[in-house]
């Protein structure tokens, strides 16, 4: 899909989630740069963001609603084990306008609380961020990938401000003579 140069969505939950569920429409498969008249048929459900899942995946009715029509079959492993899968090819539209075209699927089982698995396939092409702040989850997204998040980095940052680079570092780490290393070479090395 033809994306601008950035596109980014945040979804701020009340309260803790052990889930992340997200909005999502489903497409069939076709080029932006050339959208078919009329438009496709477009069904909007609820994605479970799945970081231990390889590929995305589609539940039946959303395939029934769709009229999507198998490209091929793949063997795909899953909590209940492997099992051979219909695939089929969709464009996927994320909060925000964040989208993706021509993306693979696997049929998966029927669930009531989402039509639609986002795999690493498509959470790996960008920064994927999840934080809890004032007890409510606060979960990011934004395509293509712009800076590593460090938050370790970020850490010593706050803890090391005012810390000069010749200076001991502050941890109280000793070379093997038991002088203090300088910051430079301990925790402000980059």
């Amino acid at each position: 899909m033809r994306n601008p140069p950035f596109q980014a969505f945040t979804v701020k939950y009340s309260g803790p989630t052990n889930r992340i569920i997200t909005a999502v429409s489903i497409t069939p498969a076709f080029h932006p740069a050339n959208p078919p008249t009329p438009p496709p048929k477009q069904v909007s459900t609820s994605a479970l963001w799945d970081t231990g899942a390889t590929g995305s995946a589609i539940t039946p009715s959303v395939v029934a609603s769709l009229g999507l029509i198998p490209t091929g079959r793949q063997m795909v492993t899953h909590f209940g084990g492997s099992s051979a899968e219909n695939t089929y090819l969709v464009n996927v539209y994320l909060p925000n306008a964040v989208a993706f075209a021509g993306i693979v699927v696997s049929e998966c089982k029927e669930t009531a609380h989402f039509g639609f698995i986002l795999g690493m396939e498509i959470i790996a092409r960008g920064d994927f961020s999840i934080t809890n702040v004032g007890n409510q989850t606060w979960v990011s997204f934004r395509v293509p990938s712009m800076v590593g998040i460090d938050y370790v980095q970020e850490a010593n940052k706050i803890q090391f401000a005012g810390v000069g680079r010749n200076a001991p570092c502050p941890c109280g780490k000793q070379d093997g003579n038991g002088k203090p290393i300088k910051f430079k070479k301990c925790h402000g090395a980059v």
